[in-house]
This record gives C-alpha cells, sequence and structure tokens, in this order.
C-alpha cells in the first residue's frame, strides 16, 4: 500500500543529500518523489515544517536502531558483545552512533546536510528542540550504561556519569565536522572514545586496563572535541 509520509521522508532524504539545506526548495523534493509541489505544501507549510517532521522521522529510526543498546534495551548484539557486560554494551553503543547502516548511500552528503540543519538550530526552536531529543537519548543511553558499570565494579566510582556522556556527544559531533570536511574516518574518534574508557573509566581493579589517566579538562573537551566536531 502506498505510504505518502515514507515517500516524502525518502524523497526529502535524497533532496538533502543532493542541495544540502540552503538551496533545497520544496520542488526538489517533490521531484524526488511520486507527489506534486502542491501535495506536500497540502502536508507541509514550508520547507522548515517538512524538515521538523523529517528530524522526528529520522529521530525515530535512530532510536530504533541503536535504543536496544541501552541498560535495559533487547536489541541483537553482535556475536562478540556479551549482553551482560555494560563496558561491551557501551562500547557497541558508540559503535552503532558513530557508524551508519550498512546500508546507507551519500553519508557524507547526508552528514553534511545534517551539519547545515544544526547551523540553523540558533534560529529555529523547532530545529533546535528536535537536535536536542537526539543529544539527550544519546547522554541518557550513556550515562545508564556508566552507571551499570560502576555498580558491577567495571568502571571507577570517582568517574562523572556525565562527563563521558558529554565527552562522547563531543566527538561524535567532531566525527560529523571532520567527516564532511576534510573526509576523515569516524574509526579514528571510535579509537579515541576507547582510549578514553580505558583511560578515565575502567577501574584498574576490573583487571580490563593498566591506566590512571584523568579525566580531560572541559577546554581540553572543547578545543580538542568540537575542533574536530547525530544518522543515517
Amino acid at each position: 500500500m502506498d505510504d505518502p509520509a515514507a515517500d516524502i521522508m525518502g524523497a526529502t532524504f535524497r533532496a538533502l543529500c543532493d542541495h544540502g539545506y540552503a538551496e533545497l526548495t520544496m520542488r526538489d523534493i517533490a521531484e524526488e518523489s511520486d507527489r506534486s509541489k502542491a501535495a506536500l505544501h497540502y502536508h507541509y507549510d514550508d520547507k522548515e515544517g517538512l524538515l521538523v517532521a523529517f528530524l522526528d522521522h529520522m529521530y525515530d529510526r535512530f532510536t530504533d536502531r541503536v535504543g536496544g543498546y541501552g541498560v535495559d534495551g533487547d536489541a541483537a548484539l553482535p556475536d562478540d558483545v556479551d549482553a551482560s557486560d555494560p563496558d561491551e554494551r557501551l562500547r557497541a553503543f558508540l559503535s552503532a552512533v558513530l557508524h551508519p547502516p550498512k546500508d546507507s548511500d551519500d553519508v557524507r552528503e547526508f552528514r553534511t546536510a545534517m551539519l547545515e540543519i544544526k547551523a540553523q538550530a540558533p534560529y529555529s526552536d523547532a530545529f533546535r528542540e528536535r537536535i536536542a531529543r537526539f543529544d539527550a537519548f544519546v547522554t541518557e543511553t550513556v550515562t545508564e550504561l556508566v552507571e551499570a558499570g560502576q555498580e558491577a565494579g567495571i568502571y571507577r566510582d570517582s568517574a562523572d556519569p556525565a562527563h563521558v556522556a558529554q565527552f562522547v556527544l563531543v566527538t561524535h559531533d567532531g566525527a560529523d565536522a571532520r567527516h564532511v570536511i576534510a573526509d576523515a574516518p569516524v574509526d579514528c574518534a571510535l579509537a579515541s572514545l576507547e582510549d578514553y574508557l580505558d583511560g578515565y573509566l575502567v577501574d584498574d581493579g576490573a583487571d580490563r586496563t593498566e591506566s590512571g589517566s584523568e579525566a580531560p579538562t572541559s577546554e581540553q573537551l572543547t578545543d580538542g572535541g568540537r575542533s574536530e566536531a547525530g544518522e543515517e
């Protein structure tokens, strides 16, 4: 059965990848869909309204894809991940957040378009609220997994879960930006996150790593993360 919403969201994705946010028009989206421009305006008043709906759509897809990695998640984790181990769940979650689905095309173009949308957030309450939802979801998942790791004796009690979540967000933003600007692979960012977890989080007594690294300062987070620095 024909699904107008799915058709329009798919067309919006393709048009964003091809044109970017600034040059995108309702006509561009209509040309990528089976709908006329008038039909799009029947459902959405303007480009911003359509893109707000698109961000909601992307949020639902994102949470469907990675939501099961959390403490109470029931996702089919990779075979090499021990679902009972919060540390392994956290690392698998971070990898899933940084990497798009394997069947995704135009990843760099889409990240470029999303960065353009994020750049509009200071001027659009609706954009800002939607983007904040992505951050809040990642923050909550990371925080809960870190707390579970502390309860299991894997992570240091002195580690601040909120600090870890902020570091993840900064690194994710940096990975997206560096991929767009310099075509840098996100695996470099993932390796940095792994080092951070080993150095700041993992308890030496858990016999997982030999490290006594201190957490980076807020200035280091800003300079080293955002200077390098959300799916699908």
